[in-house]
């Protein structure tokens, strides 16, 4: 009985994902995971090897696959290390130097010790 009801949802699985149906996502992967897995038991009962190999790795493919949708699905974790920057912010604003102005940051108001007057 799970030899049929895996190769039905295996098939269906991938039906719905070739007229799109559905996409690559959390469910076609995971119908490929439950129709491999019950295709597996099947085959290992009836010990036909080669169904069993192949359904293994149908199975390791689709683990996969979920493990990577859920990692992409999840927010990145914030870095106490790095500091905060409002969304249009490529870098942290520069320390101000004595002697220059925030309105000119190239031009210097004063002259520097040790100029010589003219």
């Amino acid at each position: 009985m799970s030899g049929w009801l895996g190769a039905l949802i295996v098939l269906a699985a991938y039906a719905a994902f070739s007229m799109g149906l559905i996409h690559n996502g959390r469910l076609f992967q995971s119908a490929n995971l439950v129709g491999s897995s019950a295709l597996l038991v099947n085959g290992a009962y009836h010990g036909a090897w080669p169904s069993v190999t192949t359904n293994s790795v149908w199975c390791l493919i689709s683990i996969v696959a979920l493990a990577r949708l859920q990692r992409r699905d999840q927010p990145p974790a914030a870095s106490s290390n790095t500091p905060e920057l409002a969304p249009d912010e490529l870098l942290p604003p520069a320390p101000t130097q004595p002697g220059f102005t925030e309105a000119n940051p190239g031009k210097q108001t004063t002259k520097p010790r040790g100029a010589a007057h003219p």
